[in-house]
């Protein structure tokens, strides 16, 4: 179990390069109330000891946030976990590390009592969960020290960020979409293919592509897509945009297909995450996509739609 944080920290270069492998790199925790929770390891920007960095307490609305820590000059937003998932009484010395996460170029600090292993994952070890929780994107196996194989949830960051309003500070993000000003219209006959696999995101889109009379279809997973896109015309489409994090087939494996496929190697494939990585960035255009934009940057989503869906 890991309780270092320069041992956890010198390992931050290798394990981030995960894209170059089309694996996940899972940073697997406990949370204060002993449950197993990982997030993507090039969502991380760094791991902290709690008692190293000074918290200092602010209001919150929701509960869900403990306060603020300077870090190197930045401010960054400490978000209780446990809280979120409905653990609400749960001794604050319990936390031993923050993991600071930078989701669609903004950051948070998440506080958990400690690292349990780092651990690589494929597509295909990702289950969608039974229920419909969308707090929770999807679930997996991992070992434990023990030898004991528990399930482990891989969250839904887009979600976290709403209900704690840290993605709304710009106003234009993906997640203003109900109170931003109004998109023009796209005219067009093509369709927009979108594989993303978060229901808070999915939710969101949809009120964007209605707004601007696009057609379009989304799917939750990559295997999905590519199904569907078998039973068209090249003619008939005029932008993919995948997410990369998702079970089945994650993005990676999206862009690669199509473009190593003669039929559709010529279509456009933008990719929309909320890893913005510079490997992750390197690896979707070495690959072919067009471009890599995170998911809370509305106007150059809605500008590459336009761009493509009406020429």
């Amino acid at each position: 179990m890991f309780n270092n944080e320069n041992y956890i920290q010198k390992n931050v270069d290798y394990i981030t390069k995960s894209y170059l492998r089309n694996v996940m790199q899972l940073a697997i925790f406990h949370t204060g109330g002993n449950k197993i929770y990982a997030i993507n390891i090039s969502k991380i920007q760094t791991f902290l000891i709690k008692e190293s960095i000074e918290i200092t307490k602010t209001p919150s609305a929701n509960g869900l946030v403990n306060g603020v820590i300077n870090l190197r000059g930045e401010y960054i937003t400490i978000v209780n976990l446990d809280r979120w998932i409905g653990d609400n009484d749960i001794d604050e010395d319990v936390y031993k590390i923050i993991i600071v996460c930078n989701y669609n170029e903004r950051k948070i600090g998440i506080l958990v009592k400690d690292i349990i292993k780092i651990e690589e994952k494929n597509s295909s070890d990702l289950k969608l969960p039974s229920g419909n929780d969308p707090k929770i994107s999807y679930v997996t196996e991992i070992e434990t020290d023990d030898g004991v194989n528990k399930t482990c949830i891989i969250f839904d960051a887009e979600k976290l960020l709403s209900d704690i309003n840290v993605a709304k500070e710009k106003g234009t993000t993906i997640y203003d979409i109900g109170t931003m000003a109004k998109l023009p219209p796209i005219h067009s006959d093509k369709y927009l293919l979108v594989a993303e696999d978060s229901t808070t995101v999915i939710d969101k889109l949809n009120e964007l592509f209605s707004s601007i009379g696009i057609k379009y279809e989304i799917f939750e997973n990559g295997q999905l897509l590519i199904d569907r896109l078998e039973t068209m015309l090249p003619s008939e489409i005029g932008l993919i945009v995948t997410d990369i994090e998702m079970p089945v087939k994650n993005g990676y494996q999206v862009i690669k297909y199509i473009k190593e496929n003669p039929v559709y190697k010529d279509l456009p494939v933008l990719s929309l995450t909320s890893m913005t990585n510079i490997g992750v960035n390197d690896k979707v255009l070495s690959l072919g996509a067009i471009a890599l934009i995170n998911k809370a940057d509305i106007k150059t989503l809605y500008k590459y739609i336009k761009q493509y869906l009406e020429q």
